[in-house]
């Protein structure tokens, strides 16, 4: 039995490495992952190095002097953004691009109307209208063609209402040191009573979250291509050739371990490269990253993974031997996706909350199991004997779903013809 198991799993092994789609994804997807978040910032940063020009008009020429100063402070700090304050920048909302600013004191309707219709000819990029009606009502026009730009308009929005608060309280008869000290916010800072072994919440957050979208695609993706492979064979009938010298559960735990060792095969070596990649920026980013990538965080990460893909790859096998075509086999795929749909929806209340009653149900439930239980363990340990069930739940799962697809897939793959009912697949559970 296990000899032909590792002869059918050696088969799909070596067929599919060998193959050119492999080569190519396993080079295209990073190429793709890289110009989908790098390229975008890159854009993104040059455009921002494009001078605007901005007009700001206001009753007084201290109000609006005092406009300019804020704003410009606000693009002097967002272009340090490689610098220790960039945190502070980003957390004020201040705007990325480059501003070239003008002051003006003339209010009247003809003024704003001649200044729109620059902004309409594109002579002038925009401008800030802050007259004391507007100052009074707290709503200030920045009549702008760039109506979209959330972030930048949010960040000239922040630099304004500061602006605005600083005159009010210089008008009072504060001098700018009483300002400063006064409108200075106060940081509030969560500390872990792990003291200076605590890992940075940051760090953790986020390596996690890419452990768990690695997980969740790899999981999905490879236990599609068990379902793919399998329909492949059923319609080409080599399945009635090789089901006289190997049995289906043998052929079916052959289908799993081989393509599941080429979805290995290519996240091994996406791993190594990116570790080759960032390893400068990995040194750089070692505070941020103290106590992360710990020998109980990795290695949860292969128990879970391991038995999340046995586990949809078992189910995907009894998809693909239950189908005729293609077509059918994507209307049924959201059976696999459903339990990890909500398993994302689960982790985001494991963020905030590890040890809720949502958390612990969906880390036991086998299949949501392998995405949330991970997460708990990474962001705030369960106890052991929740992890022991957990897993416990998980193997007895995956033995109760290897012998109920193991039935479908016996019968299964030989059937041609039409899609079969519900009926139909609880006799084939019934008989096989």
């Amino acid at each position: 039995m296990l000899h032909n198991i590792f002869i059918i799993t050696k088969r799909e092994y070596l067929e599919r490495v060998r193959t050119r789609a492999f080569i190519i994804m396993t080079f295209l997807i990073p190429l793709l992952m890289f110009g989908v978040s790098v390229v975008p910032t890159m854009l993104a940063n040059r455009v921002s190095d494009e001078a605007k020009h901005l007009v700001v008009v206001a009753a007084d020429r201290d109000t609006a002097e005092m406009i300019r100063s804020r704003i410009e402070l606000g693009q002097d700090k967002a272009k340090s953004q490689d610098k220790p304050d960039k945190g502070l920048s980003q957390k004020r909302g201040l705007p990325p691009s480059r501003f070239t600013i003008e002051v003006g004191t003339d209010i009247t309707n003809s003024q704003r109307a001649v200044l729109t219709e620059k902004v309409k000819q594109k002579q002038l990029d925009g401008f800030i209208w802050a007259t004391p009606e507007a100052i009074a009502a707290k709503k200030i026009d920045f009549v702008t063609r760039d109506v979209t730009s959330f972030v930048e308009n949010l960040g000239l929005q922040d630099s304004v209402s500061d602006a605005l608060r600083r005159q009010a309280l210089k008008s009072k008869g504060l001098s700018d040191q009483d300002i400063e000290s006064t409108l200075k916010g106060v940081k509030v800072e969560a500390i872990s009573p792990m003291g200076a072994d605590a890992p940075n919440p940051q760090g953790m957050l986020i390596t996690t979250f890419v452990m768990i979208m690695v997980l969740y695609m790899t999981v999905l993706l490879y236990g599609i291509n068990v379902m793919r492979a399998i329909l492949e064979e059923k319609t080409s009938r080599i399945m009635e050739v090789m089901l006289s010298t190997a049995s289906a559960k043998e052929m079916m735990a052959g289908k799993i371990l081989g393509v599941g060792a080429v979805g290995l095969t290519q996240v091994a070596i996406w791993a190594g490269t990116a570790g080759l990649v960032s390893a400068g920026t990995l040194v750089a980013s070692a505070g941020m990253m103290k106590g992360v990538f710990s020998v109980k965080l990795l290695l949860s990460f292969a128990v879970f993974f391991l038995l999340g893909y046995i586990l949809y790859s078992t189910l995907c096998a009894a998809i693909g031997s239950m189908v005729n075509s293609e077509q059918e086999a994507q209307q049924l795929q959201f059976v696999v996706m459903m339990p990890l749909i909500l398993s994302i929806v689960v982790i985001v209340n494991v963020f905030q909350h590890p040890s809720s009653s949502l958390a612990f149900w969906g880390s036991i439930f086998p299949f949501t199991a392998p995405l949330v239980m991970f997460a708990r363990i990474a962001m705030e340990t369960p106890p052991w004997w929740q992890i022991a069930l957990s897993i416990g739940l998980m193997l007895g799962a995956i033995y109760a779903m290897v012998l109920l697809c193991g039935r479908i897939y016996r019968i299964g793959i030989l059937m041609y013809g039409k899609k079969p009912t519900l009926p139909e697949i609880m006799k084939w559970i019934r008989y096989a």
